[in-house]
């Protein structure tokens, strides 16, 4: 075969011409494997629908063979339609009997089989210490989005069902650790990446859910990075005993979905399953992959493991499979966006859009209100914090009111708590909540991070960072915390060195420049401070954010004019777009103004801005702590 015949996919065709594999399937339960089906599903098609199926006849009954490239020109050509009411009143032929009880399929006539244990080490092969951060990272799809989130949502229920299977004992009591790759999009089309990026992040979410305290999982974006890397490289870098990839590929009106679980210890492959499902038909497809990822991670899992299942409300009321696939496809979006940091705007309007179609999605008012309360905060600055905020909890505590153990609604109530009510101990108890019921959440143990920095807790807060940087090493965005805290803990050393580590890998992320020049500035090394902001500021084309740092620093130079300059632009946008009063406030206090710092400031205490909580540790305040009316800003806080 010369090289031009082969598909893009890499799969060289059966003698049929299918573009799949071509493969020999010798049992009822490989040929449901390979189709996705229950073993009674595809005998009723063998019988009633033409099911390319051949035997091998012995003196008391049957045996079964097929080819996958048959298989799949059938299903192309046939389309046949999934009808449990059919796969129900089905009478097996007797030789087959045996085979539907231990085929491997989930059949509602015969129990449960116990998958295949994957063996798992005594003591998990210790990986290198994590190191620095690495450089960053249909209707048919609208079916596919539809079955990747509805199946993921049932994934901690799938292993639930599945957890009296006897499993391989870990010795360690060190977690388990996996990454799952981005899905491959097979369809050859660029314009559905989104789906695979989707896919990715809802299936590490709910891969995180399933048990927590037996296997972390590391995050999307980290996952990202090392994509396409070699197993030894993925293994060194991120710590992690397995890997979980996969793909997606429409063929007709049929979706097809592949995983696999690789062992990065000796590169062996754990497990597999493929799935080929009509692309209407979601609920099927969810809860075949639920089942089949779970079986294959429960086997790695201690025996005593019993992950939660999420206590969902039923629906008050009916959504149809058409809303149901379009509120899924704009949750998807929007989940992206959302992680991403990308466009906060976009992601609330694809939330939103999400809950239109479907107002039961609890997913989507948890994003909903995650990208709320991050818009309305420094430095995004997209929506004044008195709007932002309340909308952030309504939406949290409608998503709770559908799923009793969402993470991320409990973890927005904690930055809702902290940032705009300010009250720190229900902060705590909310993150603390999030954090039980996902520990592999990690804008929960951000937020958390950042309370106990605000409280002056600071080894806490470090170690808070140590837990989000085991499931994002690969982050800048994590690292920054980091450094932020040290700037904080005026371990201005440490800070620099932190920030210029993420600037080395990450020379366009923002933040760290900051932090960067802020740890200068502290250190009274003014030249640099300023050289750093004003690169900032270039980055951004002016956010108000990087606009008064530059100007504070200027303002300590002694840079007045400088400084002037920066007051004038701040007032010059206030008139086209949200700048909060703690920024020109910040310059003044630079300039030893503070009757107007004051003022100001009272000002942002009746816009409830954020950081005025983290006065109480910001160094750029030192000037004012001698105040009486600085202790009295931080009691109406509820800082002491």
């Amino acid at each position: 075969m010369l090289p031009s015949d082969i598909p893009a996919s890499g799969a060289t065709p059966s003698p049929e011409g299918s573009p799949l594999p071509g493969k020999k399937l010798d049992s009822w339960g490989e040929i449901a494997s390979y189709l996705g089906r229950e073993v009674r599903t595809v005998q009723r098609w063998e019988r009633t629908e033409g099911l390319p199926v051949h035997r091998h006849e012995h003196k008391k009954k049957s045996t079964v063979y097929a080819y996958a490239g048959e298989l799949d020109a059938w299903i192309k050509n046939r389309q046949p339609k999934d009808d449990p009411d059919a796969d129900a009143a089905f009478v097996p032929d007797p030789d087959t009997v045996d085979a539907i009880s231990t085929a491997g399929s989930v059949d509602p006539a015969a129990p449960s089989p116990a998958p295949a244990p994957i063996t798992v080490p005594d003591e998990a092969p210790p990986g290198p210490p994590v190191e620095p951060p690495l450089p960053p990272p249909i209707g048919k799809r609208i079916a596919v989005a539809s079955a990747v989130v509805a199946f993921l949502c049932l994934l901690s229920y799938g292993a639930y069902r599945w957890s009296n299977v006897r499993v391989v004992r870990v010795a360690t009591q060190d977690k388990i650790r996996l990454v799952v790759l981005p899905f491959t999009n097979m369809s050859g089309d660029p314009k559905q990446d989104y789906l695979s990026a989707g896919l990715t992040d809802v299936i590490t979410t709910q891969l995180g859910r399933l048990d927590p305290e037996h296997l972390r999982v590391i995050a999307p974006t980290s996952a990202k990075v090392m994509s396409g890397r070699p197993i030894a490289e993925i293994r060194q870098k991120l710590n992690v005993q397995y890997i979980l990839e996969g793909s997606v590929q429409p063929v007709a009106n049929q979706i097809r979905i592949d995983i696999r679980l690789i062992q990065t210890s000796d590169e062996a492959q754990a497990g597999s399953d493929s799935f080929t499902r009509e692309l209407s038909n979601f609920l099927r497809v969810e809860s075949d992959v639920a089942e089949a990822v779970a079986r294959k991670m429960l086997a790695t899992l201690p025996v005593a493991s019993q992950p939660a299942v999420s206590h969902r409300t039923a629906p008050l009321g009916s959504v149809t499979a058409e809303a149901a696939s379009k509120s899924s496809e704009a949750f998807l979006k929007g989940e992206i966006l959302w992680f991403g940091r990308g466009d906060f705007q976009k992601s609330i309007a694809l939330f939103e859009e999400a809950i239109h179609e479907n107002p039961y999605n609890a997913l989507a008012y948890a994003g909903l209100a995650s990208a709320t309360a991050l818009i309305g905060q420094v430095p995004n600055d997209g929506m004044p914090p008195q709007e932002a905020k309340p909308k952030a909890r309504d939406s949290a505590q409608r998503a709770l009111q559908l799923d009793s153990r969402l993470a991320e609604a409990h973890a927005v109530l904690g930055n809702v708590a902290m940032s705009y009510d300010w009250d720190f101990p229900a902060a705590e108890k909310e993150f603390k909540t999030a954090i039980e019921l996902n520990p592999n959440y990690t804008f929960a143990h951000e937020w958390y991070a950042h309370l106990l920095m605000v409280e002056g807790r600071f080894d806490e807060a470090l170690a808070e960072s140590g837990h989000v940087l085991e499931l994002e090493p690969a982050t800048p965005l994590f690292h920054v915390v980091k450094a932020e805290i040290f700037y904080h803990a005026r371990r201005y050393d440490e800070a620099i060195g932190e920030s210029l580590s993420i600037v080395t890998t990450h020379p366009d992320f923002v933040l760290a420049y900051y932090w960067l020049g802020c740890a200068y500035r502290e250190k009274k090394m003014y030249p640099e401070a300023i050289a750093t902001f004003e690169r900032a500021r270039k980055m951004t084309g002016d956010w108000p954010f990087i606009v008064m740092a530059a100007g504070h620093a200027q303002a300590l130079a002694g840079n007045t004019v400088e400084a002037a300059n920066a007051l004038h632009k701040l007032a010059q946008m206030k008139k086209t777009r949200l700048v909060p009063d703690i920024y020109p406030a910040a310059i003044y206090v630079g300039l030893g103004k503070k009757d107007e710092a004051f003022r100001l400031l009272a000002l942002a205490y009746q816009e409830r801005v954020d950081r005025l909580v983290y006065l109480g540790v910001e160094p750029m305040a030192d000037p004012l702590r001698s105040d009486p009316r600085f202790a009295k800003l931080m009691a109406k806080i509820g800082l002491h």
